[in-house]
């Protein structure tokens, strides 16, 4: 009996040390579970910080703004074209052909209010430089005189002194004009023809201006002729600048001025 309940004590007290190495073992488990949730959470909070900081400055960072589009306007707001029969027009098969009419549609385009044409066929520099009207406060002047003087033998001092003084004329009425002066129509090999094209070269950039030759348009026969040609001012000839011709002016006067150079 005695044996018998010592075997019982033995198997109890055995019971009893499997339980509480199992208890010990989940203890274990626990902890170490708690452990490793602590060390992720530990290796968790750089990250979660970054996430924030992020966040918080693309909440806190305006947009950028975005880029000016270049200005396609132009400081030209009162022009003046000053000539004779090309600057009318003359040969252009139509008027909106010619070169003073190209040059103001781009102009006006492009922002300019005000546009004045003073121009008469067969004009020399000194009917134009003396006529009494004038407008005033001109931000362009666009002088294309001096083919009637080549043709009529004007002489080259008499020239020169009624250019500046006509120059000189307009910038009394309008302080901040910029010039833009083409050279004459005519035959570039003439002695008359190159005597002129240095004058106003030389008295535009005296007077902070643009020369713009045009001999070498006219020395292309494209831009001349044919002889007979119905246009909107009669019959054509073999010297004012065609169709063509005047739209090869205008588009060397549009590169001058930084405008699109298209009809």
């Amino acid at each position: 009996m005695i044996d018998k309940h010592r075997d019982t004590l033995l198997q109890s007290q055995n019971v009893r040390n499997a339980y509480g190495d199992n208890r010990m073992s989940l203890r274990q488990k626990i902890t170490i579970t708690l452990v490793l949730i602590v060390v992720v959470a530990v290796a968790l909070v750089p990250a979660i910080q970054g996430i924030i900081s992020s966040n918080s400055q693309a909440a806190e960072t305006p947009p950028s703004a975005a880029p000016e589009e270049p200005a396609t306007g132009n400081n030209f707001d009162r022009v003046l074209f000053a000539g004779d029969s090309i600057s009318v027009g003359r040969d252009a098969h139509l008027l909106p052909e010619s070169f003073r009419a190209i040059t103001s549609r781009h102009l006006k385009a492009a922002g300019t209010e005000s546009i004045t044409t003073i121009a008469k066929s067969g004009a020399k520099l000194n009917y134009i430089a003396h006529r009494k009207s004038l407008p005033k406060d001109l931000d362009l002047a666009i002088i294309e005189l001096g083919t009637n003087d080549a043709g009529g033998n004007t002489p080259t001092d008499t020239f020169r002194k009624e250019y500046q003084n006509y120059l000189k004329r307009i910038r009394s009425v309008s302080p901040s004009v910029h010039f833009v002066c083409l050279g004459v129509w005519y035959r570039p090999e003439t002695q008359i023809a190159q005597d002129l094209d240095t004058v106003i070269q030389q008295t535009c950039e005296a007077n902070s201006g643009t020369f713009v030759s045009l001999s070498d348009l006219y020395s292309n026969a494209k831009n001349r002729g044919p002889r007979g040609m119905q246009t909107w001012k009669g019959k054509s000839d073999l010297f004012h600048p065609n169709t063509a011709g005047h739209l090869a002016i205008a588009k060397r006067l549009l590169q001058e001025l930084s405008l699109p150079a298209t009809s």
